[in-house]
């Protein structure tokens, strides 16, 4: 009998061991912005040994969803939170901020659920027109505010699938990133880098069954006409989810990686 309890609680321990492996968090965020009265939203991954009165700084990354996507994409569809938690466990990027922000700004009700993807089409002017842009630092100034995280341009990055690599194009042109990442980018020929603010460097990943391949490769070439540094990274696969998680791991890893461990941003054909 006593051995068998023994053999009860051991199993037990190891139990609760695997359960609670990871110390790393999922914050779910809606404020109102002070200047546009919106609503926003977003999650906010932190990193096992994360203290919100540490005096420890994190790098900062912002991931935007795609067209009919939300602030939930990348933890659901796009298996963030595993993945965040096995690079930094093991030692392949340091520990870092991410987060999701809600990208659009046409259907404000019942946001936690994506809509159709007819249903986003049919409202795509609102993202030509740029109105997540327009209140995007709203998002920016509350995570600054809230989070330890570091302030310096070449410790923050922001990055997009599809038609959110256009929104974080056109939120690189403030000066505030460094780094920016477009996976498989849905970008029109007016946004070419033509800014006299321009990060210090883009990384562009692409698919060769991808119907919108030659957008990322023409911004790829408007960056080396105007000597902006760039990476294009071409890889097999289509317009989805399990190209874009291959291309945000690369992405981390060269430019995140630990300082002993740091890769230089390497051309691919």
């Amino acid at each position: 009998m006593k051995r068998h309890t023994f053999f009860y609680l051991l199993l037990t321990l190891l139990m609760s061991y695997a359960v609670d492996v990871s110390a790393s968090r999922i914050d779910t965020i809606a404020f109102r912005g002070d200047s546009s009265h919106i609503l926003q939203r977003m999650c906010v991954y932190t990193p096992d040994g994360y203290h919100a009165d540490s005096s420890t700084t994190y790098p900062l990354v912002y991931l935007l969803h795609g067209i009919h996507g939300n602030h939930y994409s990348w933890l659901r569809d796009g298996h963030i939170r595993p993945t965040l938690d096995s690079m930094i466990g093991n030692g392949l990027v340091r520990p870092m901020v991410v987060v999701f922000p809600y990208c659009q700004r046409f259907d404000t009700s019942n946001v936690d659920e994506p809509r159709s993807l007819v249903h986003c089409l049919f409202h795509y002017g609102s993202i030509l027109r740029g109105d997540f842009e327009k209140t995007f630092f709203e998002i920016d100034d509350y995570v600054q505010s809230h989070y330890n995280v570091d302030t310096a341009r070449t410790q923050r990055a922001v990055a997009g699938l599809s038609c959110g690599a256009r929104q974080a194009a056109v939120i690189a042109k403030s000066g505030r990133y460094d780094i920016v990442g477009l996976f498989c980018p849905v970008i029109h020929r007016r946004q070419r880098p033509d800014s006299e603010i321009e990060p210090a460097h883009y990384w562009i990943g692409v698919t060769e069954g991808d119907v919108f391949l030659y957008k990322g490769r023409r911004f790829s070439l408007a960056c080396e006409k105007r000597g902006i540094p760039v990476t294009l990274y071409q890889d097999k696969g289509s317009h989805n989810w399990k190209a874009w998680r291959r291309m945000l791991d690369i992405f981390l890893e060269t430019f995140f990686a630990p300082a002993d461990n740091k890769q230089q941003p390497v051309q691919q054909q």
